[in-house]
């Protein structure tokens, strides 16, 4: 019985102390170039040892991947937990949900899409929810071959349309921003489902 304890309390810690590094290291992302957050700079202001670093990730750039594979995690949540059909009439559920996500972690997501520097999680996000819309709406679509376009074409939107209101005076609030991306990207996707 004490071992189930101890190792579930082991598992506790663990999850604990990895959570305190990427809050740590996203953090850190908002305020410099990942290229130069350092190890030590995490450990330090997570209040662990280097040692304790190495027992979680080998580098920067795991954590750095644990991060992605938590936001593309999230993402491909909320594409399964929709119906595609319904949601080409009224979008805004989804857009509400990417609301909700961006507002829960708002430096993160601020600085994923004003940065230039880490395209590669945005090329991720891409890759993953063309894939997964393909997957989930490939079978109710008539004009097959042009739907990786249309995808491409919608995703690349979507960034875009969040990218500019980070960047811009936010005179509108993320809800109606998203309001508006849903109705801009599902009337134009809505041509290939015909």
């Amino acid at each position: 019985m004490s071992d189930i304890y101890n190792t579930d309390r082991l598992d506790r810690r663990c999850i604990k102390t990895r959570k305190a590094i990427k809050q740590v290291f996203i953090r850190l992302m908002t305020e410099k170039d990942i290229n130069k957050i350092t190890i030590k700079e995490i450990a330090d202001e997570a209040n662990i040892n280097r040692k304790t670093f190495y027992s979680h990730y080998t580098d920067v750039n795991g954590v750095l991947d644990d991060i992605e594979n938590d936001v593309l995690e999230q993402l491909c949540g909320i594409i399964e937990s929709f119906d595609i059909q319904k949601a080409i009439y009224n979008p805004y559920p989804i857009f509400k949900e990417l609301t909700n996500i961006i507002n829960n972690d708002f430096d993160f997501y601020k600085y994923l899409l004003q940065s230039t520097s880490d395209s590669r999680l945005l090329e991720k996000i891409k890759h993953i929810l063309k894939k997964r819309i393909i997957e989930i709406a490939g079978l109710e679509i008539n004009n097959k071959e042009m739907l990786p376009y249309a995808i491409e074409f919608a995703v690349s939107g979507i960034l875009s349309v969040y990218r500019e209101w980070f960047n811009s005076d936010r005179r509108y609030s993320l809800e109606e921003v998203s309001d508006f991306a849903g109705s801009l990207t599902f009337n134009g996707l809505y041509t290939i489902f015909k």
